[in-house]
C-alpha cells in the first residue's frame, strides 16, 4: 500500500510540474518523454497517417524524443528529424537517463535549475547560443551538464543538435528528404487551423508570422516574431526559390514598404501561410499576392 501511494504521489508531482510550465511564445514545445522503438524498421512519417510519406526507418532499440501524442501516433524528434511514429511500437518513458548530446540555448537568460522545477534553486543562467550536454529527460525538463554542474533546463528552451548516442543512422529515405521539405511536411500538418491575430501555437491558432516562427522553431531554427522582423533572418534569396524559403509581402493590412505578411514556399510556385480564412496553400501568381510580393529569405 505504501509503495502504491508513493507511485501516486510521484505521478501527481510530475503532472503538477508539467501543468505549471508556461510556454513562452518564442519557444518550441515542451517534450513529454523519451520513446524506445520496439520493432525493426519503424517508420517516421511526415504526418499522422500510415499513408503519409516515409522520412526514415528506425531500428529496434533506437531512442526518440517524444513531443506529444497525436491520435494513434507520437510526434517525435528522431535523429533531428521531426515526424510521426505509431505509438503502439514505442515504449514511452516520462523520465529516462539518455545521452542526447549537446543542446543549444534557444532563448536569452535560460536558467539551469537544481531540480526539474521553476521553483528549484538557480545554478546558472545560459546566454543565447550557448550549449549544455543533455543526459536525460524528466517531466518535460532536460537533465544536463553545464560547466561542471548537473541540473535541469526546460526542454522547450534547448534545441537538439545531435542524434541520440547509439541510434542507427536511419534509412536512405531520410537522406533524400531535404531540410526544406521537412519544414514543408511539418507545416502542412496544420492546414485548416484557425487564423488568430497574435497566435503562435496550435492550441491558440496562428497569425502569419506566428505560424512561420512556430514551424521553424520545431525544426530547430530560431527566427524573429513579426513578418518585418523575419526579413532580417537568414539570407536574401537572389535566384530561384527553394522549398522551405520564407516569402514576404507588404500592404496586406497596412500601407508602407515593410513586410506585413509571410509564408513558407512549398514548391510549384505555391506557399503555405496563415491568412484570414486559416492556414492554407496559395499560388504566388494570385493577383493579390503577386502584386505585393517583396522577396524571400533562406533560413536553412
Amino acid at each position: 500500500m505504501k509503495k502504491f501511494m508513493r507511485v501516486i504521489v510521484a505521478l501527481s508531482l510530475c503532472a503538477a510540474t508539467m501543468f505549471a510550465m508556461v510556454i513562452p511564445a518564442s519557444a518550441t514545445e515542451l517534450k513529454t518523454g523519451i520513446g524506445i522503438v520496439q520493432t525493426s524498421g519503424l517508420r517516421l512519417r511526415a504526418s499522422a497517417s500510415t499513408d503519409a510519406d516515409i522520412l526514415a526507418n528506425a531500428a529496434y532499440g533506437d531512442n526518440v524524443v517524444v513531443i506529444r501524442e497525436v491520435g494513434d501516433f507520437y510526434l517525435v524528434d528522431y535523429n533531428l528529424q521531426i515526424g510521426y511514429m505509431a505509438k503502439q511500437y514505442i515504449e514511452f518513458k516520462e523520465r529516462e537517463n539518455i545521452d542526447l548530446g549537446y543542446g543549444k540555448v534557444e532563448d536569452a537568460g535560460v536558467n539551469l535549475r537544481s531540480q526539474p522545477s521553476s521553483d528549484a534553486d538557480l545554478l546558472a543562467s545560459l546566454p543565447t547560443g550557448d550549449t549544455a550536454y543533455i543526459i536525460g529527460l524528466n517531466c518535460g525538463w532536460y537533465k544536463v551538464q553545464y560547466e561542471g554542474q548537473t541540473g535541469y533546463i526546460r526542454s522547450d528552451l534547448l534545441a537538439l543538435t545531435q542524434a541520440p548516442a547509439g541510434n542507427s543512422g536511419g534509412s536512405a529515405a531520410a537522406e533524400t528528404v531535404s531540410v526544406g521539405q521537412q519544414i514543408v511536411n511539418f507545416a502542412e500538418n496544420y492546414l485548416g487551423y484557425s487564423y488568430v491575430w497574435g497566435g503562435t501555437s496550435p492550441s491558440t491558432g496562428f497569425d502569419c508570422s506566428g505560424f512561420t516562427q512556430y514551424v521553424c522553431g520545431q525544426m530547430g531554427y530560431t527566427i524573429n516574431r513579426t513578418a518585418a522582423q523575419q526579413t532580417k533572418n537568414g539570407s536574401a534569396v537572389s535566384g530561384d526559390l527553394q522549398i522551405g524559403d520564407l516569402v514576404f509581402f507588404n500592404g496586406t493590412y497596412s500601407s508602407g514598404t515593410a513586410a506585413s505578411h509571410v509564408g513558407i514556399y512549398i514548391g510549384n510556385n505555391q506557399f503555405i501561410h496563415a491568412a484570414g480564412s486559416g492556414i492554407k496553400i496559395t499560388s504566388l501568381s494570385e493577383d493579390y499576392y503577386a502584386s505585393r510580393y517583396v522577396g524571400a529569405r533562406r533560413i536553412i
